[in-house]
């Protein structure tokens, strides 16, 4: 009876997570302009800019920002917003709304950890960004080859689509720890705002972490997001190897254990203080 419990939740979680992925990428795909606008233009007008503005810095072919020549920004930021994309972002997210209106309450008489739900919208989300970052990846390969990012090895590509996934479930983890605040603040689209602003720049996806002052970049490659953004980045490049790959799996697993050790407590504490819409 001990093992029989414990994997009939599984089992049933498991299911859960298939119904739940399903419906949530039908409800993506679904055709409308919002979709196309959404998930094929997000991530990609920041690193288009910053292009201009680095053409407008390095004006010589010998000119230099952080070890990088143009061409490599270039491709660097090329990376950076294909990366991006397959990050859970804030907005992926309703929870705080379900708080807020009382819709929450639901789930503490069904037979279903609401956690599975959020999770087949994760699934649904590196889902739907894959096939969209390798649409891009094809058009931009065949319209711009001379700028396109040249991966250094298969195992180079490997270790960054590895550290890109984590660094991705270390998004949706904090998303869903910033939409569960909503049990004790009102202000949690102000704080998404602000979360999503210092992960942008920690990541960095308009200037490479390793170009920015050593004492800034070193605390930086103690946070998930550089080695969800940048540091896959340069791993495909090839300006960095193995043994920094592995440092950020170990990074990236720290932070996992932590996020969700955090989001079990708040969500707990969380319910137990609910009372229904208007909290």
């Amino acid at each position: 009876m001990s093992t029989a419990a414990p994997s009939s939740s599984i089992a049933r979680d498991l299911r859960l997570l298939g119904v739940a992925f399903a419906y949530e990428l039908r409800k993506v795909t679904a055709w409308r302009a919002g979709f196309v606008v959404r998930e094929l233009m997000r991530s990609l007008w920041r690193p288009l800019v910053m292009i201009f503005v680095y053409r407008a810095i390095l004006v010589t072919p010998e000119a230099r920002f952080g070890g990088f020549d143009f061409p490599a920004l270039v491709a660097y930021l090329i990376l950076a917003a294909s990366f991006e994309k397959l990050l859970f972002h804030q907005r992926g997210l309703d929870l705080a709304d379900q708080i807020f209106q009382g819709y929450v309450t639901k789930y503490l008489t069904m037979p279903v950890r609401f956690f599975v739900l959020a999770l087949g919208r994760f699934a649904q989300h590196l889902a739907v960004q894959s096939s969209v970052v390798a649409f891009l990846w094809v058009v931009g390969s065949l319209l711009f080859p001379q700028w396109w990012p040249r991966v250094a090895s298969a195992s180079a590509a490997l270790q960054a689509f590895v550290l890109v996934l984590l660094g991705s479930y270390c998004a949706f983890l904090m998303c869903f720890l910033v939409n569960v605040l909503a049990f004790w603040l009102e202000v949690v689209w102000t704080l998404s705002a602000m979360a999503s602003f210092v992960f942008s720049f920690a990541a960095g996806v308009l200037v490479p972490v390793s170009a920015m002052p050593q004492s800034l970049a070193g605390a930086l490659r103690w946070m998930f997001p550089y080695w969800a953004v940048s540091a896959p980045g340069e791993l495909f490049l090839g300006r960095l190897g193995t043994q920094e790959f592995l440092r950020g799996v170990c990074v990236l697993l720290a932070w996992v254990v932590a996020l969700e050790l955090l989001r079990q407590l708040l969500w707990r504490r969380g319910l137990r203080r609910h009372i229904g819409a208007g909290v």
